[in-house]
């Protein structure tokens, strides 16, 4: 092989081996999913109202969902937070269901804040899977549901954008839910 065959050779490799990495899946590190408010999960009931107290949030309900306790709690102040829900199986935490959103918002905002929240999240804990993409029509309301879901070995995170539209009227809701296994 002449030095030019040699030279060609190398140039060769070294584009392969170039594009062999840009075409390689992007090893990012993510960080863990933690339970919200620094709560842990297994806290109790009573320790997490006594929490909740000296941040003068207050439990406005408490309902049996299946077999499970929940909490549901306003006034925790966090930017754009309406309520947050909390679950308890054997007085145990293992759910916090975070409801987000601004009833002065139009659907353009919401959704702005839905791709927002979705793009910040999987900053943190790489490309989320798509768990929900429907739209269903329930006599004259309209119902859309968009969720995606970040799963890791002690925990998940879904974000939930749901709307219902009837004539000029609509709800809409962004929830995050966090849940420990």
């Amino acid at each position: 092989m002449n030095y030019q065959n040699k030279v060609i050779f190398r140039n060769l490799f070294l584009l392969v081996a170039l594009a062999g990495c840009l075409a390689a899946p992007r090893l990012e590190a993510v960080e863990e999913i933690k339970v919200p408010f620094n709560f842990q999960w297994g806290e109790s009931a009573q320790r997490l109202e006594d929490s909740l107290k000296r941040v003068q949030a207050r439990v406005v309900e408490r309902k049996q969902v299946q077999s499970r306790q929940c909490l549901v709690v306003e006034g925790i102040p966090q930017k754009l937070l309406q309520r947050a829900l909390f679950y308890f199986e054997n007085d145990s935490l293992n759910e916090i269901e975070l409801h987000y959103g601004d009833p002065s918002w139009d659907g353009t905002q919401y959704g702005n804040f839905f791709d927002q929240t979705r793009r910040n999240i999987e900053a943190k804990y790489g490309i989320g899977r798509v768990i929900a993409r429907q739209k269903t029509r329930d006599g004259d309301v309209l119902q859309t549901v968009i969720g995606y879901q970040w799963a890791q070995d002690v925990a998940t995170l879904s974000l939930y954008y749901y709307t219902a539209e009837q004539a000029a009227q609509s709800y809409r809701l962004l929830s995050l839910h966090y849940r420990g296994f």
